[in-house]
């Protein structure tokens, strides 16, 4: 099957923030433009196997969705629910804070 791909504000806000900080913060805006084009790169490989990748086990992931999942891109974890032949994209968040 092939996905849609919806973005939340918040999904949005959060790659902007790694964006801004990236480029701001570590003074590198070259790598900024790279890792925000990994993780759209990322985000749409979903369009063609979002559901290959389990439910969560993850409170702090199955807050966003009952049925939410994640994929990790460079330390980041993007999660992410499915609903019909639409993958809805809810955070982008450190894999750090994502806890059982």
């Amino acid at each position: 099957m092939k996905y849609s791909i919806n973005y939340k504000l918040q999904a949005v806000e959060d790659i902007q923030r790694v964006y801004d900080y990236i480029e701001h913060e570590l003074f590198n805006p070259t790598a900024a433009k790279r890792f925000i084009e990994g993780i759209y790169a990322k985000i749409d490989q979903l369009r063609l196997n979002a559901d290959i990748f389990a439910i969560s086990t993850y409170k702090d992931v199955l807050k966003y969705d009952i049925a939410a999942r994640h994929i990790t891109f460079k330390g980041f974890a993007i999660i992410y629910s499915i609903r019909g032949n639409l993958v809805v994209v809810h955070r982008i968040i450190h894999g750090s804070l994502i806890k059982q």
